[in-house]
């Protein structure tokens, strides 16, 4: 999925195409959401809360690296008279020190969000297919309050049958 950064880079490249139909089916990132929905709309409700559950787990991980990059300075305050000796004496290997830690830091932050797109993305389908869920089961639970007292209604409405059998029955068995 390419990360546009604002919803205005998606806008304008679906306004490329002529019909809005089919650019929405070209777009790749699109289709993959779609992919993720459809297999999302076939789990169960309690398996949904499951999968809701673990996004949150692993939402509430992903602040770890922000915090370890915001340690950084802490660390360089405490090893900072052994840096300005390094500094001196061997420019070059700092040199390299300072760039594989940029690159490892920009890859790390780059993934870091990353993810945390793709969290909230997965999350907001299955809060949405939760709630959808939930609304479809309330209406076919209210369908069948409704039907059931429709049908108690109609036996309501329905005259209850004199069984006059028994009561002459009864009578006669009195009699004798």
């Amino acid at each position: 999925m390419k990360p546009y950064g604002n919803y205005r880079k998606l806008y304008e490249s679906l306004r490329r195409y002529d019909s809005q139909q089919v650019a929405v089916q070209r777009m790749e990132d699109l289709a993959e959401i779609e992919e993720i929905w459809r297999y999302y709309e076939k789990l169960s409700i309690d398996e949904l809360r499951l999968i809701g559950a673990a996004i949150k787990k692993t939402e509430a991980q992903l602040g770890y690296i922000p915090f370890c990059f915001s340690t950084v300075p802490f660390v360089f305050l405490v090893f900072s008279a052994k840096l300005s000796t390094m500094i001196t004496s061997n420019l070059i290997v700092l040199f390299l020190a300072i760039v594989t830690l940029a690159s490892i830091a920009i890859y790390l932050i780059h993934r870091h969000f990353t993810h945390k797109s793709y969290n909230a993305l997965h999350l907001h389908i299955v809060e949405a297919l939760l709630h959808l869920k939930k609304d479809e089961d309330g209406k076919e639970k209210n369908d069948e309050d409704e039907k059931a007292e429709e049908d108690d209604e109609k036996k309501d409405d329905q005259p209850e049958p004199i069984s006059s059998l028994s009561c002459g029955s009864a009578s006669s068995a009195s009699s004798s």
